[in-house]
């Protein structure tokens, strides 16, 4: 049962659910394959980018005013239109990470199933977790995650907490560059787990089955890099950089991920209940309800649209 259900929370996307962090540091060895990959002395973190030349209080987001001169992230909501994982990761692994890649077990391994719906953390949450709809007031931006019912509260303008305390979401300041809004994030917990790298050969095709991608645990200096801006009044682009020098060789460049503004009835944030249960859901419109099916029904027709 524990592989059947393992496979279905990775296929269905049901371990990308929230729990609430359970408000202190992480402790223990990371999850995942046994071994390999151990927790490296701590290297020093690059210098945080600096917030603004202004003051706190006078830097744009600081005053209800301000909401006015911002960029529109807040009518709507923004719904993602690319993978939740990258296409051919390319940046190289360090030694250590390479052995717990090379040990790395598709479906068994996989890292989505949860227990009770426990979040996989930033950035892949927010990646599947759309639609994203985006609160604002003086001094913090709120991002509302639908599909985990996870809220990130980011301070703009502001310090990271002196002593932050790992979460899932991290500890994440933001600044506006121009129309960019840049953020910061970091004080991540240790059972948040990302994307390494994909299998040789997989990953490339437009729907990229989970099991085909090697997920891991970080080191304890991780740093998230986050910059927001619309292409147009109803197209969003995120870019994400990952910094932790136990994983790669070199700051990991994420693929760009693309959301598209939901307007009128559809931009109103929807309820999302967790379920996790052993037997996958599927929603079906046309009776309004959730059927069940199997587990290796479904990878069959996911493979099916994904021949490679």
């Amino acid at each position: 049962m524990k592989n059947r259900k393992t496979v279905l929370a990775a296929i269905m996307g049901s371990a990308m659910m929230a729990q609430p962090s359970a408000g202190i540091a992480q402790a223990g060895p990371p999850p995942g394959p046994p071994g390999s990959l151990e927790r490296p002395t701590a290297i020093p973190m690059q210098a945080p980018s600096p917030n603004t030349m202004q003051p706190a209080s006078t830097a744009l987001g600081s005053k209800w005013s301000d909401v006015t001169k911002l960029p529109d992230f807040f009518a709507g909501n923004w719904q993602s239109v690319t993978s939740f994982l990258d296409r051919e990761p390319q940046t190289p692994l360090t030694p250590k990470a390479k052995a717990y890649a090379d040990a790395f077990k598709p479906i068994t391994d996989i890292p989505f199933a949860g227990a009770g719906c426990k979040t996989p953390g930033m950035p892949t949450i927010q990646r599947l977790g759309s639609p994203l709809k985006f609160f604002f007031e003086p001094g913090m931006i709120a991002i509302y995650i639908e599909n985990s019912s996870m809220t990130r509260f980011i301070k703009v303008n502001g310090k990271h907490a002196a002593r932050p305390n790992p979460s899932y979401l991290g500890d994440s300041i933001g600044h506006f560059e121009g129309n960019e809004f840049v953020v910061e994030s970091i004080a991540f917990a240790d059972d948040i787990l990302f994307q390494y790298t994909n299998f040789p050969g997989k990953g490339t095709s437009n729907f990229v089955l989970p099991i085909e991608s090697i997920f891991g645990p970080h080191g304890p200096n991780l740093r998230m890099v986050e910059r927001m801006k619309l292409l147009d009044p109803d197209t969003m682009e995120i870019t994400l950089t990952i910094y932790d020098d136990t994983v790669w060789t070199k700051p990991y460049v994420a693929n760009t991920q693309i959301f598209k503004r939901n307007r009128g009835d559809a931009g109103i944030p929807a309820e999302w209940v967790c379920g996790s249960g052993a037997d996958p859901l599927e929603f079906d419109p046309a009776s309004n309800e959730s059927i069940m099916q199997d587990p290796a029904d479904v990878l069959k027709k996911l493979q099916a649209k994904d021949p490679k």
